[in-house]
């Protein structure tokens, strides 16, 4: 790619979209800031003057992503029963994550630097929001801690659902909906009320050893 002079702001987003879309088709440890320099035409110290490390651009394409899933959820409709909303919830989950599938489970593994603790930051938000995009679609007036942690558990599933979809390859997309949405539909219309029924244990004092 020829050099084009840009604004820095715009330099910056023609960066960013190189990036995301490099970070996307490959893993994490393929993809290098000489790499996205070259595919975007400017100079490597460039990416580095915008961005920092690879580690810091990466973790921008991560809270770009995040933020534009975010974005999708649509307005609440009084009118659309649970079991839509449901599919509804459902379908937004597979598109964000076929559209976004390398970053997203590069995000997930901390592939290529750990356990890094601002990008597990990025993902726990993420999920806080999705639990509470859910609630909206899904209408719950009052929304219990009970029910956001059993919706929180519902998050785990859809990684790893999605993984088997998009990564091993063991179910197909259409599988993998009737697994999610049939899950949650039950999470929220009879495990989730089950669960708030149900009173707390007391733990018993461990007896002591005499």
């Amino acid at each position: 790619m020829s050099y084009q002079r840009l604004a820095p702001d715009e330099r910056r987003a023609q960066i960013l979209d190189v990036a995301r879309r490099m970070f996307t088709e490959l893993p994490y440890a393929e993809v290098s800031t000489a790499a996205i320099a070259r595919e975007t035409g400017v100079q490597r110290g460039l990416i580095h003057y915008y961005f920092g490390t690879k580690r810091e651009l990466f973790l921008k394409v991560v809270q770009g992503l995040t933020a534009s899933a975010a974005l999708q959820v649509p307005p609440v409709d009084e009118r659309r029963t649970l079991p839509e909303a449901v599919e509804l919830c459902v379908n937004l989950f597979l598109d964000t994550a076929e559209r976004n599938a390398t970053t997203w489970f590069a995000a997930l593994d901390a592939e290529g630097f750990g356990q890094d603790p601002e990008l597990l930051r990025i993902v726990n938000r993420f999920r806080d929001e999705a639990v509470e995009h859910m609630l909206a679609v899904l209408r719950v007036p009052e929304p219990t801690a009970t029910l956001r942690a059993v919706l929180r558990t519902y998050s785990g599933l859809v990684d790893a659902a999605t993984r088997q979809w998009l990564q091993e390859e063991t179910l197909d997309r259409e599988q993998v909906h009737t697994l999610l949405a049939r899950t949650l539909l039950t999470l929220v219309s009879e495990i989730g009320p089950a669960l708030e029924k149900e009173p707390a244990r007391e733990v018993e004092p461990a007896l002591e050893k005499s």
